[in-house]
């Protein structure tokens, strides 16, 4: 990966575990893991030492994190057998493993299945005539 695409990942990444955590708890969760130590969000993204590794094992030792993967990939799961999409029973496989923290390994290595299930909900659920529906109400706007 080259070094653009490398700190716009890591941005993307690093915003939404900010918007989880906050600034300050995440950073101090990926310095526990390594992480050079910087003052904001911001340093640390375009911080050369910085690695995907760091914001991985980060994730791997937050219980919280590693709770509300398993909450949603149940409610997944659930959603995916009532609109039998997907291969949900893949994403069981991994919920029954008793090493929690290698939840978020299973999600990295296959998240092809969780996007199939994701991209089939939205292709079944998000109808592209809903904003026809406002027009019709109100047209002049």
């Amino acid at each position: 990966m080259d070094k653009e695409k490398k700190v716009e990942s890591l941005r993307f990444l690093l915003a939404a575990g900010s918007k989880i955590y906050g600034d300050k708890k995440l950073m101090e969760m990926l310095v526990k893991q390594g992480a050079p130590e910087k003052n904001s969000i911001e340093e640390l993204v375009t911080d050369k030492d910085l690695r995907f590794t760091h914001l991985t094992m980060a994730l791997k030792e937050s219980e919280d994190f590693i709770y509300q993967l398993e909450n949603r990939l149940t409610e997944l799961c659930r959603v995916a057998d009532t609109l039998e999409i997907g291969n949900p029973d893949i994403i069981r496989k991994w919920l029954s493993d008793d090493c929690k923290p290698c939840l978020v390994e299973h999600i990295i290595e296959g998240y092809e299945e969780v996007y199939e299930i994701m991209i089939e909900m939205d292709n079944r659920l998000m109808w592209p005539g809903w904003p026809l529906i406002g027009k019709l109400h109100d047209p002049i706007e």
